[in-house]
C-alpha cells in the first residue's frame, strides 16, 4: 500500500540519502536538555574570558534598530581541531552580533563534552580577532554523515545610528520537513523557512523581512528548484531573500538566517510576571507525531493492525499528517500581527500587555519550564493541548517519538495578564487560530511547573518528565 512512498524512497537513495533515518522537522536538533545547555554552562566563563558573549537564552537575538540596517557576512569553517576560521578576516569586518548553525555528527554529540570539543576550537580562533562578539543565538543540529560537520556563522554588522525599536534575528535549519514528500517540493522549503521565521513572530515582529537562505542539496538541479522555492516563499510574505554563501557540502539542508524589525518592544518582560497571570496556547501543539507515526507504518506495516485496534486507522494517520504539514508550512505571521497588537510603546507601562512569549517547536512543552525559569515563577497547567490526542499518545507510548508535544513552526505560548486574555483570545480567534487558556501563574519566586497526569500520555522521555511535577488528580 505504500508503493508511492517506496519509489519516493529509491530516489532519495540515489541522491546518496535514507529517508527513513533522516530526522523529520525540529527532530534533528542536537538534545538542548541533556547535551547543548550543558555545554553552554560550561563554556560561558572561558568564551567570556575570550571576549565572546553568550546572550541569554531567547527565541531570537533581539537588539536596538538601526538607522542604516544590518550587515550579514557569512562564514562557514570547519569543526573541532580542523578549525580554519581566519581572526584577521574578522578584524576587517569587525561584527558586533553572530547567529550561529553548527551540525555535528551525531556520534559525536551524545554528552556535552564532545560538543564542547567539536565547537571550543572555532570559538577559540575567532577571539584571536579580538573583536568582542555578542553570541546573539545559536542553533545546533545533527547529522548521520561525518563529511557534514561545519560552523556557519553570519556576523551581524549593526549600520547607522541606534534608533526607537529592535530589530531580531534567528537562524534554524533541518534536514527534511516529511520524506515521503520528493526533497524539491514546495512544502519542504516553505516549511523550513516557516520555522525559522517562528522565533521572531512569537515576539510580535514580522515587518522589514530578510531571509538569508541556508539551502544545501546533493544535486545541482534540486538545489536550484530549493532556491526557486525559497524565492517564491518570500515573494508571497513580501520579504528580501539575500543571497549568501552556502555550505556547499553534504547533503540535505534547508533554513536560513531571519532578520526583521518592530516599532514596540518585544514581550520579554519577565519581571513583570504576578500571580494569576494566564498562559495562552495559539493553538494546539505536536505537528511531528503524525508524520512520525505515518512513517514508522512505512517502515514496519506490522504496527498497523496495533493502530487499529487502538481506533487510527491507516488512513486517519494519512489524513493527520497531510494536516500537520499544511500547517507547518504556513508562515504564522497573522498571529505575529496579533502578538504586535499586544505590546507596548517602547518606554510605556507594560502590565497591560502581553509579558512573554515563547514557540512550542523543538522542545514541545518543556518550553513552559523555561519560562517558568525565565519568569522566576510556578506555573499550574490546567491541560495539554495537543493536537492529535490518539496519534501523539500512540506515538510517545510506544516511542515512535518520546516527546510528542514537539512539533515545527509550531504554536506559540503566551504569558497574558487576566485582564486582557478575552481580548488576545477574540484576536486569535478572528485571525483564524484556535487558542487555549490551559495555564496560570500561581506563585512568583519560586520556580515549579505542575502538570495533570495526562502530561504521561505525550511524554515518555524522563528527562522531560522529571522537570515536571505531576499532580495526582487532573483538576487537583
Amino acid at each position: 500500500m505504500f508503493e508511492e512512498i517506496l519509489e519516493r524512497v529509491q530516489y532519495y537513495k540515489e541522491l546518496g540519502l535514507n529517508p527513513l533515518s533522516l530526522a523529520t522537522g525540529c527532530a534533528v536538533k542536537i538534545d538542548l536538555i541533556k547535551v547543548v545547555y550543558p555545554a553552554l554552562r560550561k563554556m560561558r566563563d572561558r568564551l567570556r574570558n575570550l571576549g565572546l558573549n553568550i546572550a541569554p537564552r531567547e527565541d531570537a537575538d533581539i537588539f536596538r534598530r538601526t538607522s542604516e540596517g544590518v550587515e550579514i557576512h557569512r562564514r562557514i569553517y570547519r569543526l573541532g581541531r580542523e578549525a580554519d576560521v581566519d581572526p584577521e578576516d574578522i578584524a576587517r569586518v569587525r561584527p558586533d552580533r553572530a547567529i550561529t548553525v553548527v551540525q555535528c555528527y551525531q556520534r559525536y554529540v551524545d554528552e556535552p563534552e564532545g560538543f564542547i570539543e567539536l565547537l571550543l576550537p572555532v570559538y577559540e580562533r575567532i577571539a584571536e580577532s579580538n573583536v568582542p562578539i555578542s553570541l546573539g543565538k545559536g542553533h545546533s543540529i545533527s547529522t548521520p554523515f561525518e563529511d557534514d560537520q561545519f560552523a556557519l556563522f553570519d556576523f551581524l554588522k549593526l549600520r547607522g545610528e541606534k534608533e526607537d525599536g529592535y530589530s531580531a534575528a534567528n537562524n534554524d535549519t533541518m534536514h527534511i520537513i516529511d520524506p515521503t514528500y520528493e526533497p524539491g517540493d514546495y512544502v519542504q522549503v516553505s516549511g523550513a523557512l516557516s520555522n525559522t521565521l517562528n522565533d521572531l513572530f512569537v515576539l510580535g515582529f514580522h515587518e522589514n523581512i530578510r531571509i538569508a537562505p541556508v539551502l544545501n542539496a546533493p544535486k545541482e538541479e534540486l538545489l536550484d528548484q530549493m532556491w526557486r522555492h525559497a524565492e517564491e516563499f518570500a515573494r508571497r510574505l513580501g520579504a528580501e531573500l539575500i543571497e549568501v554563501p552556502q555550505p556547499e557540502r553534504g547533503r540535505l539542508l534547508m533554513g536560513a538566517t531571519v532578520i526583521a524589525d518592530m516599532d514596540r518592544h518585544p514581550p520579554t518582560f519577565y519581571d513583570k510576571a504576578r500571580k494569576g497571570m494566564k498562559l495562552v496556547a495559539t493553538r494546539p501543539f505536536g505537528e511531528l507525531s503524525p508524520i512520525n507515526v505515518y512513517l514508522a507504518m512505512v517502515i514496519d506495516d506490522t504496527i498497523i493492525p496495533e493502530l487499529e485496534e487502538a481506533g487510527i486507522p491507516v488512513s486517519e494517520v494519512e489524513r493527520l499528517k497531510e494536516d500537520a504539514l499544511k500547517r507547518i508550512s504556513t508562515p504564522n505571521i497573522n498571529v505575529a500581527k496579533v502578538i504586535y497588537k499586544f505590546l507596548p510603546e517602547d518606554g510605556a507601562d507594560p502590565s497591560q500587555h502581553i509579558i512573554a512569549a515563547t514557540d512550542v517547536t523543538g522542545p514541545g512543552i518543556y518550553v513552559v519550564r523555561e519560562l517558568a525559569e525565565s519568569l522566576n515563577s510556578s506555573i499550574k497547567l490546567w491541560d495539554i493541548p495537543v493536537l492529535y490526542p490518539k496519534v501523539s499518545e500512540y506515538a510517545a507510548g510506544n516511542y515512535v517519538i518520546p516527546n510528542a508535544t514537539a512539533g515545527t513552526n509550531g504554536a506559540f505560548i503566551l504569558v497574558v495578564p487576566d485582564e486582557i486574555v478575552e481580548d488576545v483570545v477574540r484576536e486569535l480567534e478572528h485571525a483564524g487560530e484556535d487558542p487555549k487558556v490551559f495555564g496560570e501563574i500561581t506563585d512568583v519566586g519560586r520556580v515549579e511547573v505542575s502538570a495533570p497526569p495526562k502530561l504521561r500520555k505525550y511524554v515518555a522521555d524522563r528527562k522531560i518528565l522529571g522537570q515536571f511535577v505531576i499532580r495526582e488528580e487532573a483538576h487537583a
